[in-house]
């Protein structure tokens, strides 16, 4: 990896460092390239802390000249106001998604909030280190009629998404009639490829659900890891650092212990085991989280370690994005061939 790419894999944790900072020191346009890294990654509110607590209280572990603290502000400055527009778009998605919920079950549909807002106010503090630019919804398949009937009331456009098969996909999504780019994705299940649903497939009534304190339905802390990782595994073949962040963040118990009896069922239920031991391994590797060790440990799941090791590294996630993404899309397509042989 590059020194900017190995200062990403330090940064990207939203907890506190867990390993040691590497050794490689940066020049200003290396801290710029960086943060272009993390946006691509959704790491960047929390790798601009970090840079920014290095850049003020140990500027000699972190830049190949101390003296640059101002380059370093101006290199970085498109990025930090990219974060304060994604931040301003979140807190209204936020509130969006909120009304949906409620405006949805005043429809007759159960709806749980899907990673974005829900992972954001639940994993993270302060929620705006997770970032996101969409809702996402999970309904149950025959919903869908009352949901499209209430998309519409409330102004809604749907838009048309090309796809490669003609039938068979778990999501629609519509566009804010009145905030541009301001989207809602819904789903009956949370792989979208019907392909992959053969191995691997989650929907609402596969999930350990629960009440929040607002009353409203939303995935236990073992339901949380298991859309974690199947998101992560099957949707993105684990492309972004904000993945494996998700995952450790569930296993540090942020959202509350995690049942591992619920868990062992909805693992059961949805084939999504070798989704998550591919994910805790991926988060011990790169974020040095030993309770993700001690999970998969304890969780005995079969999965094909060795081939799985070797296909996805710390380093392929790492270079999933930007330039350096030469080999990912023969690993991509192994890790899905894989994934659709699980059951």
């Amino acid at each position: 990896m590059t020194a900017p790419e190995r200062w990403l894999l330090a940064l990207a944790d939203p907890e506190p460092l867990r390993g040691n900072l590497p050794h490689q020191r940066l020049a200003a346009e290396e801290v710029a390239l960086l943060c272009v890294l993390a946006e691509l990654h959704g790491v960047l509110p929390a790798t601009l802390h970090r840079v920014d607590l290095l850049s003020r209280d140990e500027p000699e572990k972190f830049l190949l000249n101390p003296t640059l603290n101002s380059a370093v502000i101006q290199a970085i400055e498109p990025q930090r106001k990219r974060l304060a527009e994604r931040l301003a778009m979140a807190l209204f998605l936020q509130a969006e998604s909120r009304r949906l919920i409620t405006e949805l079950a005043a429809a007759g549909v159960e709806a749980i909030v899907l990673k974005g807002a829900d992972f954001a106010a639940r994993l993270y503090s302060p929620p705006s280190l997770r970032s996101f630019g969409d809702v996402d919804l999970l309904v149950r398949a025959g919903d869908w009629e009352r949901v499209q009937t209430t998309m519409a009331r409330l102004g809604y456009l749907e838009l048309e998404t090309p796809l490669k098969h003609d039938s068979g996909y778990a999501e629609r999504t519509w566009e804010h009639p009145v905030m541009p780019g301001a989207m809602v994705e819904v789903h009956d299940n949370l792989v979208n490829s019907p392909t992959i649903r053969r191995g691997v497939s989650v929907q609402l009534e596969d999930l350990p659900l629960e009440r929040g304190v607002d009353g409203q339905l939303r995935a236990t802390p073992a339901g949380l890891l298991i859309m974690a990782a199947v998101h992560g595994a099957a949707s993105h073949s684990f492309d972004k650092l904000q993945h494996l962040c998700d995952l450790a963040q569930i296993v540090r118990g942020r959202a509350g212990p995690i049942d591992e009896t619920s868990l062992r069922e909805g693992l059961a239920k949805t084939g999504a085991g070798f989704s998550l031991a591919l994910g805790l391994d991926l988060i011990a590797r790169a974020l040095h989280e030993t309770a993700a060790v001690d999970l998969l440990g304890r969780l005995k799941l079969r999965w094909p370690r060795r081939v799985a090791r070797l296909l996805m590294t710390p380093a392929v996630v790492v270079r999933s994005q930007g330039r350096r993404r030469r080999g990912a899309s023969w690993r991509r397509q192994l890790l899905r061939q894989m994934l659709k042989s699980r059951r």
